[in-house]
């Protein structure tokens, strides 16, 4: 277990830097394009592809890095704040298979498409495998970090008074 969460904050280190370098890459980009249209008045057509592609990167492992913490997903808990501690923990069972199984989705769904699609993008003539591969980085990275928030969910000892933080 402990080896696991040592792993996790590895991989945690790197996905927060890629995001960081990604962040910074759209800024320039979009920056430089909104420069290059008002001054030399000539659009970067590449910088949409590059923008759009890494913005799918950001969101998917951005919500990889926000599920490793509880709370860090956009969640409801009308129900679970309402019932007991062992209730508390089938809900949050039940939540952790339906958020794997649409991770693995994901990740299949982007192999697939990693393998079927051999099209190029059409301004940087790229092949659009390699747009697909943010989808199954952010899956993985998805199901990584699922993974460890349910562990550590199931191995943290209820609060007195059955009120689970």
């Amino acid at each position: 277990m402990k080896a696991y969460q040592k792993f996790m904050r590895a991989v945690t280190a790197v996905e927060k830097f890629v995001l960081s370098a990604a962040m910074v890459l759209v800024l320039v980009l979009t920056f430089g394009n909104v420069i290059a249209r008002k001054i030399f008045m000539h659009s970067w057509g590449f910088t949409e592809e590059i923008t759009v592609a890494v913005f799918v990167l950001i969101s998917l492992l951005g919500s990889g890095v926000a599920a490793q913490e509880d709370g860090g997903l956009v969640s409801l808990t009308l129900i679970p704040d309402r019932v007991g501690p062992k209730a508390k923990k089938v809900l949050r069972t039940i939540s952790w298979v339906c958020s794997m199984i649409y991770a693995a989705v994901l990740t299949v769904e982007g192999i697939g498409r990693m393998a079927a699609d051999h099209t190029l993008t059409p301004i940087l003539h790229i092949p659009k495998l390699w747009f697909w591969l943010f989808v199954v980085v952010g899956g993985i990275s998805l199901l990584l970090h699922l993974t460890c928030n349910f562990i550590n969910a199931m191995t943290k000892q209820p609060e007195e008074g059955g009120n689970e933080q």
